[in-house]
This record gives structure tokens, C-alpha cells and sequence, in this order.
């Protein structure tokens, strides 16, 4: 069914039964694909039971916050018990808009500590590649994710294949990390500066920037305060940095006055 603004309005003024709290961000991510023509006709019908709907609040705010009109299934019923079963199956994922692609569930968390890198959204708090990848308080959605992968397929697929192998022998720095340092060097001509450096920092060691971060990530491991993600990302690409200039960070930290590490 062909759901106008004017229908979602009105659909949206009449709700079945008791429904979840409004997540103006998802409504906020939806609305976002909507505008900008990737928003896909779902499988999950919106239904109405005695003309009320019971569910789709999320979609339906959507097509009314960004005033496009969209393609819905729509499932009408007065059949009270099939309120039970909404939304009791499992949400998919980026990984799942991935299938068939080589190393795809390493990709999307890749991804993300790419994004954060090159938006100049990651921070020293930030406790996973999501969470860096925010910008301001909205996420990308997940249609933004599984193109952004799609498009950059090969970089992050090479990625994965590289580092994948190296961080199942020592498991020192996330393997999402390790690709993503694969990934921004090689967008910037410096990839076999990075597979030297990825090299050392997981399996060797040694007296170079490397070394230090891989003893800085040793002693992270065998502490009972771990690092946040955002600040081993952090102190990963001053790392990096140090050791393409061929020089010693010292003391591996970011202070907070301190601005956004780059390579």
C-alpha cells in the first residue's frame, strides 16, 4: 500500500493496544534513508487490528518527518492475538545485508572505526566502533552501513584477510581496529607502512613505535581497568604516525585538551 504523509498522520492517531516508547533516533535514521531514496519496502507488514494499528509507529513518524511518501505492506485483521507475536524475531543486522561478501561480519565493525577515523568523530570514551561512529547523537543507518561496505568492499575485505590471521595469534589489538588501520593507510598510499606496522604490534614487537604499542596493549590486557576502545583506536594511530616518521611516542596516551589523533 502507497502510505502518504496524510495517511501515516492519520494511522499514527489511532494505536492498538499498549505500544513501545517512541525512539525519535530510529525515527530520525528512518526518515534520513527516506529523503534520501534508500528506504525499501520491508517484509515486516504493518498491521492493523480493528482498524488501529498495533504496530510500524517507527515508519509511520518517518514518512511524516521527512514528508515522503513510501511503499508499505499492510496487514489488516481484528484477530486481538496476533498483537503476540510482533516483533518476535530476531532484528537484522548490517552483517545480514552483507551476504555472500567474504569476512562479513569483521567488515561492518571495520567500517566503523573508518568512519569514525574520517568523520573526526571518534573519541577517547567511546566504548566501541558504534558508539565512535555517531555523529553528534545520531547514528548512521543501517542502509548507510551495508552501502558503505558494499562501496568499499575491497579495501575492507583486503583488510580482514591481512589482519584476520595476525589477531587470531595474539589477539592483543581488536582485529576491527588493525583493519581499519589497513584501510585509512591505504586510502592515504601508506599500506605497506601499515602490514609492517600491524606486523609488529601483534606477533613482534621490537624498539619502534610498534613496540611500544604493543606493549602498552600487553599491560592493558593484564590491568584491571581496561581502556576504553575509542582511546586504544586513539593511541593506535599516534602510534602508527610515530612510527611512519620513524620516531618514539614515548608514553602512549590522549589527554584530554589533546586534539584528534591523525596519521
Amino acid at each position: 500500500m502507497w502510505i502518504t504523509p496524510e495517511i501515516a498522520v492519520e494511522w499514527l492517531a489511532e494505536r492498538w493496544g499498549e505500544q513501545r516508547t517512541l525512539r525519535n533516533a530510529h525515527v530520525n535514521r528512518l526518515a534520513s534513508d527516506m529523503q534520501a531514496g534508500r528506504f525499501r519496502i520491508s517484509p515486516d507488514a504493518i498491521l492493523r487490528i480493528g482498524g488501529k494499528i498495533a504496530n510500524g509507529q517507527h515508519r509511520l513518524s518517518a514518512v511524516v518527518q521527512s514528508g515522503k511518501s513510501q511503499w508499505f505492506l499492510v496487514m489488516e485483521s481484528d484477530d486481538e492475538d496476533l498483537y503476540k507475536v510482533i516483533d518476535a524475531g530476531l532484528r537484522r543486522t548490517v552483517q545480514d545485508g552483507l551476504f555472500g561478501m567474504p569476512y562479513a561480519k569483521a567488515i561492518p565493525s571495520i567500517a566503523r572505526w573508518v568512519q569514525a577515523y574520517e568523520n573526526k568523530t571518534l573519541k577517547s570514551g567511546s566504548r566501541n566502533g558504534s558508539e565512535a561512529t555517531a555523529f553528534g547523537k545520531l547514528f548512521p543507518t543501517q542502509c548507510e552501513m551495508i552501502d558503505y561496505c558494499k562501496s568499499n568492499q575491497e579495501s575492507l575485505t583486503s583488510a580482514a584477510c591481512f589482519v584476520n590471521p595476525l589477531y587470531e595469534k595474539t589477539r592483543l589489538l581488536p582485529m576491527s581496529m588493525g583493519g581499519a588501520i589497513y584501510v585509512i593507510s591505504d586510502l592515504r598510499g601508506c599500506l605497506e607502512k601499515a602490514k609492517s606496522f600491524l606486523q609488529l604490534v601483534y606477533l613482534e614487537g621490537g624498539n619502534t613505535a610498534a613496540g611500544d604499542l604493543r606493549n602498552r596493549l600487553i599491560a592493558n590486557c593484564g590491568g584491571k581497568s581496561k581502556l576504553h576502545h575509542g582511546y586504544v583506536f586513539g593511541i593506535t594511530i599516534k602510534a602508527f604516525k610515530s612510527f611512519c616518521t620513524g620516531t618514539r611516542p614515548g608514553v602512549l596516551k590522549w589527554a584530554k585538551d589533546e586534539s584528534f589523533p591523525t596519521i
